[in-house]
This record gives structure tokens, C-alpha cells and sequence, in this order.
């Protein structure tokens, strides 16, 4: 149990400072962006300024677009959210966005009263005006300039009142040619200063992977690029959820969340969330996590995890030679997301340490082989070619990073020991035992000592 909480005490709680799931709305809890938040805040000053938000999956671009949304909306209204996907076209999603913003205004109705009187006498009455607004019907041929017209129109009609749009998913809309009518809607935004502001979201490495070569649309933009958090951001997510709960959540496994998270802040809410709900249903009060409960939530963050990243990861280990899974740890085992085969190499002899004594070392032509079978469609094209050169590999989709670590974790194995990364790490963080061997089931004995010595709480601990 968790100090005297409640069931809904802890769920409200955990509502309120834990998001694994929902996109976070609120400043408060949105931690590591402050340079972003600044950059949108000055791009909003510029009438006709659209702000586009880009990264790698998961690292949080919804969680900004939705927090800028809410904190620049006027209270009369709440933003207006939209998602693309496979099939979305430019004119469908303008018609769903008009439709949204005349929502409140389709009906009005206005009574008038009057009463009149003399010497006692009195006469009085009331009449009722009906004002229906006529929503634009936006179809497939509606040129670029009715739709702008539109827009204007119900802007307008919201005098006063800052207005957002948040479009997200844009990678989604497959397209060429509709995509080509949002970078051109883009420069109208700016050239007739239309009053609502719009903000986009994009899965890209790069702001031109999304919009092309349509050059006139970039000065209209702010673009915003997303990159993991530092670890100085993990930790805050981190201490934030433990303040919250009163409880302390201690350097080793503090470290280890941030560490397995790879920076991206869905992996730290999940992990998080799995530890608060160990450490609330154990029967004794808790005010810090224990080893088992930290090797459990592990467990269960493993099984609740986005299922297309377990499939991938299945299809690629799941083969009849040996070494798929090690080889796949050794790639994730450092912070430099492209990393040479010597590198890889040297973190697969490393992680065999922590292999049972049955597991047979490869030598260095095998692993090579190993790691070009990654790549393929069979492995489920897991890894990619790094910087176009030979001998470099990278993750093909840079969250699977994160989940590999924790695949590898769960069985006792700890990637990502290159703590040097850390801005500040706490001074009890520079732990690192070569001799301490983990096999598939867990610490072996003869190493617990070791362990116990730098991970700051025992391995069987009691209470």
C-alpha cells in the first residue's frame, strides 16, 4: 500500500500525473519542452503562423501540439482535434474542421421581451427569433479559395477569441497531390492572416519528408523538430510521479527507468504506472519500490506495450539458429542510435555475460551474418542500414530501441550501462560490475553481493 490512499484516491492520482496512454494537455505535467513551448509561444505572435511539430514515433509531438491547443484557445471553446490517416483528403478534413467550428453556432435562438403599463394597468409579451447558420458544404472540387473563404468567415464570427486546430498524423495521408493542397492552404493562412491558428503533426526525420519540395510554404512555418528527452527530463517525469505519490523512488531504479525508456516519455509513464500499481496492492505499506516489485512492473510493462512492436521483435528472434535476440540487445546497447559493427560486436561479448553458460559465443563473421539478417523482410526488416554506409546499423523505427531494452531487461539482462549520457547523474549512479552475471531466470547467487552493493537495495529484500 501507498501511504493511507484510497482505490480512488490512487487511481485519481495516477489519472491526474501518469499519461502512458492519453496525449498530455497541460504544461504542468509536460516536461523537457520548455524550449519548444518558447519557440511556439513567439512563432504565435506572427498573424498567419502555422506551427508544424515533427520527430520520431512516440516522443511526444501530440502531447505538445495538444498542450500549445489548450494553452492558447480561448475559454470559450476547447481546440479543435483532428487526426488523418490512410484515406484523409484536404477538402474532407477542412469540411470535418469547418463543421467542428460552426458546431456551437448552427442554431441560435434570441427572445425579446416587452411589458408596457398605466395607472395599473399592464401589458407585456415576449417574441422568440430563430437564427440558423448555414454550414459551407465543402466537397471534393471546392476550390483552395471558397475553403480559405469559409474559414475566414467563421473566424471572424469568433471576434476576439484566438482559435486552434491541431492536425495530427499528418505522415499518415500517403498522397502526393493532397498533401500539395495542404502546403498551398498553408501559404493562404498566412497571406490572408486568417485567424485561427493551425498546428501539425508529423512522424518525419525531417520537415521537407513531409511537405516536399514545396518551397513557398516553408517561410509560412514554424517548424518544430521533437527529439528524445535528456535524461535530466526523464528524471523529472520521474520525480514528479514519485512526489505526487509521496513516495521515493531511489537512484537504481530511477536510473534504470530512464535508461530503458531510450527518452522517449511513453516508455517512463508505462514503466511508472506498472510500479505504482505493484507497490499499492502489496498488502505492507511501501515508501520506496522493492526489487521484486521493479522486476515485475518490467514484466507487465513488457505485456502491455504497442503489440507492433512485440510483433516485429517476435518475427525477429523467433529463428532456428542462435544469437537473434543477443545480437539485437547488442545494437541497443549503447545511446548512439547508428552504431558500427565493431561497436555492436563488442557490446555482444558484454551482453553474453549475462547469457546462461549454455548459450554459445559467436564469433564476429556470425554476428555480421546476423545483423544483415535484420535487415531483411524475414527479421521483419528490424534494422536498417546506417548512414548509407556499410558495416553501420540502426533501428528502423527508433522506439523499438526502448522496447528491446526492456525485452532484454526483463530477462535479467541491463542494456544502456553508458550512464556518461546522463547531464547530471546522482554520484550513487557510478556503479557498474563486470564480474555480475544475470542468467534467464533471474541474478545468480554467487553474484548477489556484488549487485546488492551497487544497486542500493537487496535482491530478496524483506520488510
Amino acid at each position: 500500500m501507498i501511504g493511507n490512499l484510497s482505490l480512488d484516491d490512487f487511481k485519481e492520482t495516477l489519472r491526474i500525473n501518469v499519461s502512458p496512454t492519453a496525449p498530455i494537455q497541460s504544461q504542468e505535467h509536460l516536461f523537457g519542452r520548455k524550449k519548444q513551448l518558447e519557440q511556439v509561444r513567439e512563432a504565435l505572435c506572427s498573424e498567419g503562423r502555422s506551427i508544424f511539430i515533427y520527430g520520431d514515433r512516440g516522443v511526444g509531438k501530440t502531447s505538445l501540439a495538444q498542450t500549445i491547443a489548450f494553452e492558447h484557445q480561448s475559454s470559450a471553446h476547447e481546440p479543435i482535434l483532428l487526426a488523418c490517416d490512410g484515406r484523409t483528403t484536404f477538402a474532407g478534413l477542412m469540411a470535418s474542421a469547418l463543421a467542428k467550428l460552426w458546431e456551437r453556432k448552427r442554431a441560435s435562438t434570441t427572445t425579446y421581451k416587452f411589458n408596457a403599463g398605466y395607472h395599473g394597468l399592464g401589458i407585456g409579451g415576449e417574441r422568440t427569433k430563430q437564427e440558423s447558420i448555414v454550414i459551407p458544404q465543402i466537397q471534393a472540387t471546392t476550390e483552395l479559395n471558397e475553403i480559405v473563404a469559409a474559414l475566414l468567415e467563421v473566424g471572424r464570427s469568433r471576434k476576439n477569441e484566438d482559435t486552434v486546430v491541431v492536425i495530427d498524423e499528418f505522415d499518415r495521408i500517403d498522397d502526393e497531390g493532397e498533401r500539395t493542397h495542404f502546403a498551398d492552404f498553408i501559404k493562404q493562412v498566412g497571406d490572408q492572416r486568417l485567424p485561427i491558428r493551425f498546428v501539425f503533426c508529423g512522424v518525419a526525420e525531417s520537415l521537407q519528408k513531409l511537405l516536399g519540395t514545396h518551397d513557398s510554404c516553408y517561410r509560412y512555418l514554424e517548424d518544430v523538430e521533437l527529439k528524445t528527452l535528456t535524461y535530466d527530463a526523464r528524471y523529472e517525469i520521474i520525480d514528479n510521479v514519485a512526489r505526487a505519490f509521496g513516495v521515493r523512488i531511489d537512484d537504481r531504479p530511477r536510473y534504470r527507468i530512464a535508461a530503458i525508456s531510450d527518452g522517449f516519455p511513453h516508455y517512463i509513464h508505462r514503466m511508472c504506472e506498472k510500479l505504482l500499481w505493484q507497490m499499492f496492492n502489496d498488502p505492507l505499506r511501501c515508501e520506496a519500490p522493492t526489487a521484486d516489485q521493479y522486476k515485475k512492473a518490467v514484466a507487465l510493462s513488457v505485456v502491455s506495450i504497442e503489440q507492433h512492436l512485440k510483433v516485429t521483435y517476435e518475427q525477429a528472434i523467433m529463428k532456428d539458429a542462435p544469437g537473434y535476440e543477443q545480437v539485437l540487445w547488442a545494437v541497443a546497447d549503447h545511446s548512439d542510435f547508428i552504431r558500427n559493427t565493431d561497436a555492436i560486436y563488442e557490446s555482444y561479448r558484454r551482453v553474453m555475460k549475462y547469457s546462461d553458460e549454455d548459450d554459445q559465443l559467436l564469433d564476429r563473421p556470425t554476428v555480421v551474418q546476423r545483423l544483415s539478417a535484420l535487415k531483411t523482410r524475414r527479421c521483419g526488416a528490424i534494422l536498417t542500414i546506417g548512414r548509407g554506409k556499410k558495416g553501420w546499423y540502426q533501428f528502423h523505427e527508433s522506439i523499438m530501441r526502448g522496447y528491446v531494452r526492456l525485452r532484454a531487461e526483463e530477462q535479467g539482462c541491463e542494456l544502456a550501462l553508458d550512464y556518461s549520457a546522463a547531464s547530471s547523474p546522482s554520484p550513487s549512479l557510478s556503479w557498474r560490475v563486470p564480474a555480475a552475471r544475470r542468467g534467464k531466470w533471474g541474478t545468480r547467487p554467487s553474484d548477489k553481493k556484488a549487485l546488492e552493493k551497487v544497486q542500493g537495495f537487496r535482491i530478496d529484500q524483506t520488510r
